[in-house]
């Protein structure tokens, strides 16, 4: 289980740059409009389906239902973010690359999503694993709430994904750079579950530190790492400025 949080003022020096060539042109992140969820879902579905842990939790899917799953799954937590502000849900460069992310709480557990893929191998339609994931994210929550129990006020990255033929140059680093900037305007620190060794060093290059490590399954196949980014200056959490979400006006 997590302990208390490892974070420390002197780690917090960690280099806040873009590991992007910024020269060549200006990258362009900006919110996802309704007319490109369906794209954003897709990005997000190609870029974890590569994913060694998907993989492992879906061994017992066939792909058609798989993708079918994730689609799904994708959908569910892009319109969630986005029915709470239409700043939580972001595309780069025509939605190469997605980030998802809120101050309203965890929506989505990596332990309530083994539980969900256990189910779709049992139902004909995916569908109702809405309802599932609705009714059983505050239970695999605990985690957040455990570790982030001193910071009631605080930031969670949900997803972060990148086209696998995008990967790999500066697109997930510009898009958590936006995520970052807003938590230090706001003092807030920046709460992610990593669920694996590649995720573990992406977040540390941006000053995330891991906060210990959690089996998944009784086999101890998958593992979750929860990790936390302390904002760079010290004081008390500011407001946090975001736009309305979709449920509260008829923009896009």
């Amino acid at each position: 289980m997590p302990t208390a949080i490892k974070n420390t003022r002197a780690e917090m020096s960690v280099s806040r740059k873009l590991t992007v060539d910024l020269d060549s042109y200006p990258l362009n992140v900006r919110p996802v409009v309704r007319a490109a969820i369906n794209e954003a879902t897709h990005t997000l579905v190609d870029a974890f389906n590569s994913n060694s842990t998907f993989q492992w939790m879906a061994r017992r899917l066939d792909p058609e239902k798989r993708d079918e799953y994730l689609d799904c799954l994708f959908k569910n937590a892009i319109n969630t973010a986005s029915g709470h502000s239409r700043d939580f849900v972001l595309q780069i460069e025509g939605c190469k690359g997605v980030i998802i992310w809120s101050n309203k709480g965890q929506t989505f557990s990596w332990s309530d999503t083994i539980q969900s893929f256990n189910l779709a191998r049992l139902i004909k339609k995916i569908f109702p694993l809405k309802a599932f994931n609705k009714l059983h994210v505050s239970a695999g929550d605990k985690l957040r709430r455990i570790t982030m129990k001193d910071y009631p006020k605080h930031i969670c990255i949900t997803f972060i994904g990148v086209l696998p033929q995008e990967q790999r140059k500066g697109l997930g680093s510009a898009l958590l750079e936006s995520v970052l900037d807003k938590a230090d305007q706001c003092n807030y620190p920046v709460y992610v579950e990593a669920i694996d060794y590649q995720s573990v060093k992406f977040f540390e290059k941006s000053g995330f530190v891991s906060q210990g490590q959690m089996s998944l399954n009784k086999n101890q196949v998958v593992f979750v790492t929860p990790m936390v980014r302390l904002p760079i200056h010290d004081g008390e959490p500011l407001p946090l400025h975001v736009r309305p979400g979709r449920v509260h006006t008829n923009n896009s």
